[in-house]
């Protein structure tokens, strides 16, 4: 059950406002005596009479105990002592109700901040009831229908410019509008795709505040109506096969189904977008707007979009298309779900790395770095144009690098060229961590086959040791631990800042950092002699890797405190690999 309370005046048609809807007194007395509802008149008692409903005396005369307190003695005048004020008469209409489903006031004032009511003015009421979001079951509730759009979900009479703005903020992102209006006194309905308050009239204060409409048939122009002449605007969810309805022309179908790939993506036929793009007649718009419908279609149908690469393929050979962008990420999304689909492409997709426009050289770049996480054979030439996105710091810098990251994968040598620029990302912290990463993991694979490359950086890719980030810093000593293969002198000088990463919790920071200072020990073990009881520790390690290394260190600091339990790595260590260095480091202990 719900509980509805209406004031009278400029509320109900018995009194109207003079410029805005009225709730009809028919209505009122329906709610009244045929549902189940609960009505109340709260304001101008009259309303009382006319529609036969209890009014503020029968309100309280129901709070037995309570009407001395609220009304009091009948005074000659025919007035009462005393009268409960507005939300005063909401709190005992609820008091009698305790188990209502919902409690309604319709009122011209503003009771919103009466707690438990759900407030309208009737202007807001009266479309509320018509689309259903009263209650569905009641009479007058409709679905809104305009030239067959689906029923709406919300709506506004709007009393001026003010509140028709700050419903369309509401809806921002509603796929249709259903828009009422008065047109030299003719009543018409039309089916909009998009609207929004005229720029025109915004800007100049003297103009009458209008809506911009743009039809949702393609063909139509847009039109815009005086505020002051809509009846009611409405969101509404408008059928697929009216986006293309009115199109005559391919140029419109495509027009029509941009527009639903905005809104309805999973509805676009991908056969149809592509009969459009395979049309000889020149029509660069026509073939803007399908690919632009192709590219959303593709960010919920991957998939689905696989067909379109042949003609993709074809509209790039065309280096001067408007609509390049859309091609590429239109590639790239189908690439992230399969990059085999596009792989074969990467001859037509490399030279648009070079491109001057920002969208483009973007969208490439990505297009590359997709296909290189799963086939950097196809993509090893986009090395140099990779390379030269970094030091230009674009706007695809992220991709370049991981691109060039997973090439290492597999051609470090073919990065080696890139080593200089990949250090450059590293060391700059305005970046990402997830793009130093990549930096470092990439840089770390050239320098596992060329070590002295890094030389020149190892002072600054020391201070990411302390890096917050676990897989950077794990990245970094990794580097460095490569660096010391051959140039070990370089790396002494941070012996204590890797020590302290020894026993940290991180399999592969332990990894790497023994890794490094056993490299270090061969030559300076000095250098590292105070680090023997955290090496011996070591030898207990849960990772094989790190047990190994242990040995080495050990074996190169010739530790006679560590010959026992390397005794007992020897002899009884799990792994093969450990007992070879642990037999190792003991003859160097005994040689």
């Amino acid at each position: 059950m719900l509980v509805f309370a209406f004031d009278r005046d400029w509320t109900v048609d018995v009194n109207p406002h003079p410029r805005q809807d009225a709730v009809p007194l028919e209505w009122v007395r329906h709610l009244a005596h045929e549902t189940p509802h609960a009505v109340y008149a709260i304001g101008n008692q009259t309303l009382a009479e006319e529609a036969a409903i209890p009014g503020v005396v029968d309100i309280v005369g129901r709070h037995r105990d309570e009407w001395d307190e609220w009304i009091g003695e009948k005074q000659p005048t025919g007035r009462y002592e005393r009268f409960p004020l507005r939300r005063e008469r909401l709190a005992l209409i609820a008091d009698l109700h305790p188990d209502a489903v919902d409690y309604i006031v319709v009122d011209d004032l503003d009771l919103n901040d009466v707690d438990g009511w759900e407030h309208y003015h009737a202007w807001e009421f009266v479309p509320a009831v018509k689309q259903g979001q009263i209650h569905p079951d009641l009479p007058w509730a409709r679905d809104l229908e305009a030239d067959g759009g689906l029923p709406t979900s919300a709506g506004i009479m709007p009393a001026d410019a003010s509140s028709l703005s700050s419903f369309l903020d509401e809806h921002a992102d509603a796929v249709g509008f259903e828009i009422t209006y008065l047109d030299d006194g003719v009543e018409r309905t039309r089916l909009c795709h998009t609207v929004s308050m005229d720029a025109v009239a915004l800007e100049r204060p003297s103009a009458a505040p209008a809506l911009q409409c743009t039809p949702l048939a393609p063909g139509d122009d847009q039109f815009t109506v005086p505020v002051d002449k809509i009846e009611l605007l409405s969101v509404v969810f408008p059928l697929p096969s009216l986006y293309t309805a009115g199109g005559d022309t391919p140029a419109e179908e495509a027009v029509g189904l941009r527009r639903l790939a905005n809104t309805q993506p999973e509805e676009v036929r991908i056969s149809s977008l592509l009969t459009l793009l395979d049309r000889d007649d020149g029509d660069i718009r026509q073939d803007e707007n399908a690919l632009r419908a192709l590219r959303q279609v593709a960010k919920v149908r991957p998939a689905d979009c696989t067909p379109a690469i042949p003609i993709l393929q074809t509209l790039l050979d065309d280096g001067d298309h408007p609509a390049r962008a859309d091609m590429l990420a239109t590639l790239r999304t189908i690439g992230d779900t399969d990059p085999g689909a596009i792989a074969p492409l990467a001859d037509d997709l490399v030279p648009c790395l070079d491109s001057n426009i920002v969208s483009i050289r973007r969208e490439a770049t990505r297009c590359v770095a997709t296909i290189a996480a799963e086939y950097p054979d196809d993509v090893v030439d986009a090395v140099p144009t990779l390379t030269t996105i970094i030091e230009d710091e674009a706007d695809a810098l992220p991709y370049a690098v991981y691109a060039l990251s997973r090439i290492t994968r597999e051609y470090p040598d073919a990065v080696k060229p890139a080593a200089d620029s990949l250090g450059d990302v590293i060391l700059d912290d305005s970046l990402s961590d997830t793009i130093r990463l990549n930096a470092t993991a990439g840089l770390g694979r050239v320098v596992g086959e060329y070590p002295s490359i890094a030389v020149d950086i190892v002072d600054d890719v020391a201070t990411l040791l302390s890096a917050e980030d676990r897989q950077l810093r794990n990245n970094a000593i990794a580097l460095i631990g490569d660096v010391a293969i051959i140039h070990s002198d370089v790396v002494e000088p941070y012996t204590e800042e890797i020590s302290e990463l020894l026993t940290v919790d991180d399999t592969y920071t332990r990894v790497n950092a023994s890794g490094a200072l056993s490299r270090v020990a061969e030559d300076f073990p000095d250098s590292v002699a105070n680090v023997t009881p955290t090496f011996i520790e070591l030898l207990s390690d849960d990772d094989p890797r790190v047990r190994e290394n242990a040995c080495w260190a050990l074996g190169y600091l010739a530790a006679q405190d560590a010959t026992s339990t390397l005794k007992d790595r020897a002899h009884g260590d799990e792994n093969a690999d450990v007992r070879t260095r642990a037999s190792w480091a003991l003859d160097q202990i005994n040689g």
